[in-house]
């Protein structure tokens, strides 16, 4: 993967606030002009869902070039009582509710109801399930002011909605962290209603695509493909990658949690290749092969656990050294990022198409990754070229992932396992969020 052409050389003397002749002419005549901009997020911190953090970070940047920042989001991974994390005057967050996805949350500790759920709200609703929310968010801008600029997050597909109804123009920037129909040809959508409305989706996502000013996407592969189908005019797709915050790892990093852990955030599917079986597979055979290591392991998951995992467990007899706990906050997430002796990456080859913004992260902490990503992948080169790959093996590659363990087994023993040289400073936010900001400042030019 070639990494695409920068404003921003790390190693020179641009920083944070450099811009181009042409985007400092720009910018100093929004000193004069105060610029609006709305947010489109399903997820916005103190959110759990790792999608908020991209939103969160650009917010922030925003609001701190002299914008004006409204956030249109939900409760998404919000605790039932909770506080704001940005409080100020140049930004403000509407939390639109959505009686749907309530319901599906309050659904999700039992799993085999929360799939019913979700394949009935499937069934019903089109492009997704997120359809209400959507058009409330829709309504609520229209309350609320006329914007400048509006940065839409995908997902959900339902907010490509605001094309149909004739809002997207060239002041719109569209910031796909998720593939949507170029990834229903890689994975079929399973309710009937959806694998029929499929093209009419495709037209709906053409439409919105075309209509904006700039499209963003956090993996090359994806943009690539959405350039190939005649989804998107080549010449407005950008590619900024995930970055992590630089001003968070900068700080002094907390005590290495003890013991040989492998700590994971997020979830697993429930089968396929980004299901822990491989993972659990080859740890139980590290265990097996080297006795000694069984009680200073540990394996910390932090997430949404599908209980269908549990008979995994049972089987490999991996019980005692499997500790298995709710998401975190935000900030609790970033510290438990930087105090974990091993992070655990589990790719699938079916999302090539996706950027896990949790490698960022990982970046950012400079803490060792046993990663298990297919050979070949973007992501696979991501690792590479971010120094990062040592522990890395093939998404299948059981063998692969002892050897790996057995590995940083011996550097934990030794005192070794500390932070690792790295290459990380393309993924920071000191390189990407200029990028972004004066992509903004020169709207659909």
């Amino acid at each position: 993967m070639r990494r695409p052409s920068l404003a921003y050389n790390p190693t020179s003397c641009c920083s944070y606030f450099s811009f181009s002749f042409f985007s400092f002419l720009n910018f100093s005549f929004q000193l004069f002009l105060t610029v609006r901009l709305a947010v489109i997020t399903h997820a916005f911190p103190p959110s759990r869902h790792a999608n908020g953090k991209r939103p969160y970070y650009l917010a922030k940047a925003f609001m701190e070039a002299g914008w004006e920042v409204d956030v249109f989001t939900s409760n998404l991974g919000c605790d039932s009582e909770f506080e704001e994390m940005l409080s100020v005057e140049q930004l403000r967050v509407f939390r639109v509710s959505d009686p749907v996805v309530n319901l599906l949350e309050k659904l999700k500790s039992i799993s085999f109801l929360y799939r019913i759920g979700v394949s009935a709200a499937s069934m019903f609703m089109w492009p997704d399930f997120y359809s209400l929310w959507s058009r409330r968010v829709m309504k609520r801008m229209k309350r609320e002011a006329e914007y400048d600029r509006v940065l839409a997050f995908i997902f959900p597909s339902s907010v490509y909605l605001n094309a149909k109804m004739g809002f997207v123009n060239d002041s719109w920037t569209f910031d796909l962290q998720e593939s949507v129909t170029p990834q229903y040809k890689v994975v079929p959508r399973r309710s009937p209603l959806q694998k029929f409305k499929l093209p009419q989706l495709v037209e709906l996502e053409k439409k919105a695509l075309h209509q904006a000013g700039h499209v963003v996407y956090t993996a090359n592969t994806n943009r690539q493909s959405y350039i190939k189908h005649g989804l998107v005019f080549a010449e407005n797709a950008e590619h900024i990658p995930y970055f992590y915050d630089a001003r968070v790892f900068e700080q002094e990093a907390p005590e290495i949690a003890p013991n040989f852990q492998i700590v994971y955030f997020g979830t697993f599917d429930w089968q396929g290749s980004r299901s822990p079986k491989v993972f659990f597979n080859a740890l139980a055979l590290f265990l097996k092969n080297n006795p000694n290591a069984r009680s200073k392991t540990k394996f910390v998951f932090y997430g949404m656990w599908l209980a269908e995992h549990d008979v995994l467990i049972d089987e490999l007899g991996l019980g005692d050294v499997v500790d298995i706990r709710d998401a975190v906050p935000y900030n609790e997430y970033l510290e438990k990022v930087r105090s974990a002796p091993v992070l655990l990456l589990v790719i699938s080859v079916e999302h090539n198409l996706f950027m896990p913004s949790k490698i960022v992260d990982y970046f950012g902490a400079s803490r060792p990754i046993l990663a298990f990503v297919p050979n070949g992948s973007e992501m696979r080169q991501v690792l590479e070229e971010a120094g990062m790959a040592e522990q890395a093996v093939d998404e299948a590659d059981i063998e692969g992932g002892v050897k790996a363990l057995e590995l940083l087994w011996l550097r934990y023993q030794s005192g070794a396992l500390g932070d690792l040289a790295s290459n990380t400073e393309f993924w920071s936010s000191d390189v990407q969020i200029p990028r972004y900001v004066e992509m903004l400042n020169l709207g659909g030019q």
